[in-house]
């Protein structure tokens, strides 16, 4: 009996993880996947048991993923905020089959983390306070600001890697920009400093 052949299990969801940014995950099934790690299909078999615990496994790690990249980066909660969607719109334009794979189980993006997650109330309860404190709003105009750029930013990204709109990168990023500058203008900020907010 031939030695069985040791493929560590990061390897494979790595392998699954490329092979949905490239292809979708349509391609995803366990002949493609030894295909393209080079073995037969018994290391995945043994790592996972079955296809569908890989899938769970892979949507997890795919998210990981993700979340890696989406690091709020800014002087203030808004500007934090708005990188987190500047980057996911970025990941619309580079990882368009990444988005489509996440977004097929939308109530798991908001449960296990991910842009949706700012719809888990307690998750967000630090962040719609520093957005009250250093912006000048009560909770309520906080919660009701992130969630609208997070509902306009999904729909944004939804629009561009169905191919609903054409607009280039730098639109797209100015497009997230005013919604933002304007519903902090309806939440009671001054023009002048809502247009700046996210430039911090």
């Amino acid at each position: 009996m031939p030695p069985k052949t040791q493929i560590p299990k990061e390897m494979i969801l790595k392998t699954g993880l490329d092979l949905v940014i490239r292809e979708g995950y349509e391609v995803i099934n366990i002949k493609r996947l030894a295909k393209e790690l080079g073995c037969s299909t018994q290391p995945i078999s043994w790592s996972f048991g079955n296809m569908e615990a890989f899938r769970e496994e892979l949507f997890q790690y795919a998210l990981n993923y993700m979340n890696s990249k989406m690091r709020p980066n800014g002087k203030n909660p808004a500007a934090a905020l708005f990188s987190v969607g500047e980057t996911y719109v970025n990941m619309a334009f580079d990882e368009p089959n990444l988005i489509r794979y996440l977004r097929t189980d939308s109530k798991g993006l908001v449960n296990l983390g991910g842009i949706g997650a700012v719809f888990n109330e307690e998750k967000n309860k630090s962040l719609r306070e520093a957005l009250c404190r250093v912006v000048g709003i009560s909770e309520e105009k906080a919660r009701e600001f992130m969630n609208t750029v997070v509902i306009y930013t999904q729909g944004l990204v939804t629009f561009i890697i169905d191919g609903t709109i054409t607009v280039s990168r730098e639109e797209a990023m100015r497009m997230l920009e005013n919604v933002g500058v304007m519903h902090m203008v309806y939440a009671g900020i001054p023009f002048e400093k809502a247009s700046v907010l996210f430039k911090e």
